[in-house]
């Protein structure tokens, strides 16, 4: 049976297939996490992915010897049909779980739980993975080579994906294309195998997994209550009054009945009628987080309340003939510009589910009507690419509270508004107004610590001496309504009669002054924030405040963190003690609370996954060897997971959001880096001056990177998204290139000396990958995500002489060992 080789082309059909699947499983985990759990968890998917695909493939080396090339095809289908039945019973565990976050042993068992779930689908995947490069006759640069095009294909595949189907519905995709593999790879049987498994039924076990797949896609699609989250943010969802529930690549929108309440404010005056009710619809985002669409019957008095929300401040003063609104969601502050009487009003929102309601779906675009607003225009487009792009000029630029809730409380480690509050992003939006054009943005504000309205005065401030403004405060005027502050800046100072005007609105609406050119401000923190005459000064009030109140850049661009590093391990002790006021500084020391735990938890899980069960390939290699090498494997685990998270995280604010970072980043690197493995075989790094050369060209490459790549957005970020998508893959595709040699040039170098030591060091690669996924996380949120990528620069500079110290060991007299499982 061994003689005769499997039918080459369904085998190979089943290796795409597989890969295909993973890679959608893994990009749409991190969507479905953003929706059951808080964002910080992103990126945790990659962590996960990478630990269940090594333990699946130390698996398969810890049995080498009971798994010959017999019967492969027969074991390829099993763990395939396995990996396709663990997909979706993976996601109803995860969705039964709660993952909301608190200081006790059931959320760190719970945790836990959650990311053996997770790993499951991976294991299996990684066992087919393993046996197909190391017990298949074809050759490994063939089989191999499908892999990385499966891997990569579905990487891209996903953006589009969830244009057409949801987050579950898109994980029962991904088991359909397990499903479909496991058939393949039972086609490929060679003859006698083959009437073996259709004895045993295994062609019909795997073709009725593949027609219940195909069965349940339009059954989940189309009921409303298929195969869908229960909790979400550790709550129950209620299933009442919903009308309409969409996924896409950036949100899960779910849309509900109208009802009469009073209006929702985010900053309601004082004097506001409470009595007040009008018709409106929730809406949801990712289940932490609310906008709201109003019914607007086409005259004035439906939306008379608007001007009583202080978020809608600057359109109180004269002279706003044309303003534009970043962030249309339910379509309430265009209708606050309408309102207010202005003529000409453009609406840029990134998420085109909202665009798609106010405009084409029947019941909430007659309930809206914005689109008898006339001189409305909506584009749906990231609104710093828009604004780049754009030869338009505006009396008033509006941003009202442009985030979730969920992004808030988690710091936003990996959501798309941290683009939005950068200095380069502000200075697109200044670059729009017109000569006495307001920027206005409104955010939460808290009198005790100033809470992100002090951060978003001192981006303002920043905004303002970039400009090369002598006086910022000149500039600015700041207004609270309790909880909500609305910043207007103004690019030319404000003159006497718009202070005036301000001053009598903020009187009549018994709104809070916090920030004038004519007074000094109460808080002693925006005193000295917007008396600030040069960046050095700012960052001076910046560094003695108890919260981070530094300038987002696109270098780290985690406006929504206050909390610093350095205060991290205290603020952790009062979290778990409870010594902590809910809000916004609450939600970042749950969030690096928890970062630190899934940091934990991946150490363990790494070494008691991949490590431990490896620990046997260890034992007889020569020390020196052990260490270098271990040194050596561990250095590229954590340069390329450094280098990839950086990519992620600067192409994430660069494209617009992470789901299309993660994609397009993917996609590209895992191309790149198995071509480059490939093509290692033919220029191997066998001599000093190639291991010299190839180590700085890879680490020269990623430091010069760190300080290129905010310049390169800079220039390109008015591009369109296709012309963006090309510099990121230009950017990567390189360095992708050269880091695929890594790995396997550190296999040749050990195989020299003493091959049975090669599981050992492949297994610490992956272990470390595991860590450093996470680790580089929280590198890039406390120094910046720049010191991440320069950190993946240094580990791969500091493989030269690690190489070297291979290089100069003797070699073994017969090396012998089995094909790499790298």
């Amino acid at each position: 049976m061994a003689s005769v080789p499997p039918n080459r082309r369904w085998f190979l059909f089943g290796v795409f297939l597989i890969t295909f699947a993973v890679l959608i499983l893994q990009v749409v985990q991190t969507r479905i996490l953003s929706v059951i759990s808080w964002y910080y968890l992103a990126f945790f998917a990659i962590s996960v992915a990478m630990l269940g695909m090594t333990a699946g493939a130390v698996w398969v080396y810890s049995r080498r010897a009971r798994l010959s090339a017999e019967a492969l095809s027969t074991r390829l289908s099993d763990s395939a049909l396995l990996a396709a039945i663990a997909m979706p019973c993976s996601l109803l565990v995860q969705f039964s779980l709660i993952t909301h976050p608190t200081p006790t042993l059931t959320s760190l068992f719970a945790s836990a739980l959650h990311m053996a779930a997770m790993g499951v689908p991976y294991f299996f995947a990684g066992i087919t993975v393993s046996l197909a490069l190391t017990r298949s006759p074809f050759p490994v640069s063939q089989v191999y080579g499908v892999d990385l095009l499966g891997a990569a294909l579905g990487c891209g595949a996903v953006v589009g994906l969830l244009e057409i189907v949801d987050g579950p519905t898109a994980i029962l995709v991904a088991g359909l294309l397990a499903a479909a593999a496991a058939y393949a790879f039972a086609r490929a049987a060679p003859p006698l195998e083959r009437e073996a498994l259709a004895r045993r039924g295994r062609w019909r076990r795997s073709g009725t997994v593949v027609l219940l797949f195909g069965l349940a896609i339009p059954v989940n699609t189309s009921l409303p209550l298929g195969f869908k989250p229960m909790l979400v943010k550790g709550n129950i969802e209620s299933s009442d009054r919903v009308r309409l529930e969409r996924w896409n690549s950036y949100s899960r929108v779910i849309a509900r009945e109208p009802d009469e309440a009073p209006p929702a404010l985010w900053g309601p005056s004082p004097v506001f009628d409470k009595n007040r009710l009008v018709q409106q619809a929730g809406l949801n985002i990712d289940g932490s987080a609310a906008t709201v669409m109003v019914h607007f019957d086409g005259t004035e008095q439906s939306i008379d309340f608007l001007p009583y929300d202080v978020v809608n401040l600057g359109y109180r003063v004269s002279g706003i003939h044309k303003s534009a609104v970043i962030g249309v969601g339910g379509g309430r502050d265009v209708m606050a510009a309408y309102q207010a009487g202005v003529k000409d009003i453009t609406g840029v929102e990134v998420n085109r589910i909202f665009v798609d309601l106010l405009t084409k779906d029947p019941f909430y675009r007659s309930f809206a009507n914005v689109t008898s607003i006339p001189g409305l225009k909506l584009r749906v487009d990231d609104a710093r690419s828009w604004f780049a792009a754009s030869r338009e000029s505006f009396d008033m630029i509006q941003m009202s509270l442009i985030d979730t809730w969920a992004a808030t409380g988690a710091g936003a480690f990996s959501l798309s508004e941290n683009g939005l509050y950068t200095l380069e992003a502000w200075r697109a939006f200044l670059a729009r107004l017109n000569d006495d054009g307001l920027f206005t943005v409104s955010r939460w504000y808290r009198r005790d610590d100033a809470d992100e309205s002090g951060r978003l005065v001192a981006l303002a401030v920043a905004a303002l001496l970039d400009r090369g403004v002598a006086d910022p405060r000149q500039h600015l005027f700041v207004a609270d309504a309790e909880i909500i502050a609305t910043l207007i800046l103004s690019k030319s100072p404000l003159s006497p009669a718009r202070l005036q005007r301000l001053r009598e609105e903020t009187a009549r609406l018994r709104f809070h002054v916090l920030v004038s050119p004519d007074m000094e401000p109460d808080s002693p923190v925006l005193g000295r924030l917007v008396a600030a005459k040069s960046r050095r000064e700012l960052a001076a009030v910046a560094r003695r405040a108890t919260i981070d109140l530094s300038v987002p850049t696109d270098r780290r661009p985690f406006f929504f963190n206050q909390l610093r590093f350095s205060r991290v391990p205290k603020m952790i002790l009062r979290y778990l003690r409870g010594d902590v006021t809910p809000g916004v500084l609450w939600g970042n020391m749950t969030a690096s609370a928890f970062l630190m735990l899934i940091l934990v938890l991946s150490l363990i899980a790494a070494c008691a996954t991949i490590v431990f069960p490896l620990r046997v390939a260890a034992r007889t290699a020569p020390r020196k060897l052990l260490l270098t090498g271990t040194v050596y494997f561990a250095l590229i685990g954590m340069g390329f997971m450094f280098a990839e998270i950086s990519l992620l995280q600067f192409f994430g604010v660069f494209l617009g959001h992470p789901t299309y970072a993660m994609g397009i980043c993917l996609f590209s690197l895992i191309l790149s880096s198995g071509l480059g493995s490939l093509t290692s075989g033919r220029f191997p790094l066998g001599t000093r001056p190639r291991i010299a050369g190839w180590g700085l060209v890879t680490g020269g490459y990623l430091l010069l990177a760190q300080a290129a790549l905010p310049r390169v957005f800079a220039a390109t970020t008015a591009q369109p998204l296709a012309a963006r998508v090309m510099i990121c893959l230009a950017a990567v595709m390189p360095v992708g290139f050269a880091m695929g040699f890594a790995f396997p040039g550190g296999i040749r170098l050990v195989e020299r000396i003493d091959a049975e030591t090669t599981p050992w060091f492949w297994g610490i690669n992956g272990a470390t990958g595991v860590f450093a996924s996470v680790l580089a996380v929280i590198v890039s949120i406390a120094f910046g995500i720049n010191v991440t990528m320069a950190v993946a620069g240094i580990c791969y500079l500091a493989l030269i002489p690690t190489a070297h110290v291979l290089l100069a060991r003797p070699k073994a007299a017969s090396p012998i060992g089995e094909r790499s499982l790298g």
